[in-house]
């Protein structure tokens, strides 16, 4: 059964963010951020010019730390989910409890007309709501 409270938690997040807000809401691929050289040292600029999915948002904004989950970030600023030894798709169907359909159909850019900024972002708030939604039986 799929982690409802975590779930929610994540749509309450999506719901607040705004196109002005950094990272920028982008389906496209969990995260990414920029580089800027200084005096020999490549600085990482996490906070922005970075790009982030509803995953790489949930992962970058620490709201998931306690429960496990977090990002790590590659020498080329590509962010991916992390939950323990678990990383990418297989950290966000553990970590929420989802089967491939279900992560995909909440979080994958082709399952949405739009994938970036804010209304973007408010779709998959609007389905992960919807998802999670007690389900009514007809009598």
């Amino acid at each position: 059964m799929m982690h409802r409270e975590r779930l929610e938690r994540l749509a309450a997040l999506l719901e607040d963010y705004r196109d002005r807000d950094l990272p920028r809401f982008d389906l496209q691929g969990w995260g990414a951020s920029t580089s800027q050289r200084r005096r020999r040292l490549w600085l990482r600029e996490d906070t922005c010019k970075t790009a982030a999915c509803a995953v790489g948002l949930a992962c970058s904004s620490g709201i998931f730390a306690e429960d496990g989950l977090s990002c790590e970030t590659d020498a080329n600023g590509a962010i991916t989910p992390i939950l323990g030894d678990l990383e990418g798709w297989t950290a966000v169907k553990v970590f929420f409890n989802l089967d491939q359909h279900q992560a995909s159909e909440l979080f994958a850019a082709h399952s949405y007309e739009l994938s970036e900024g804010e209304a973007a972002a408010q779709a998959v708030a609007m389905r992960i709501r919807q998802t999670i939604a007690p389900q009514i039986q007809a009598i």
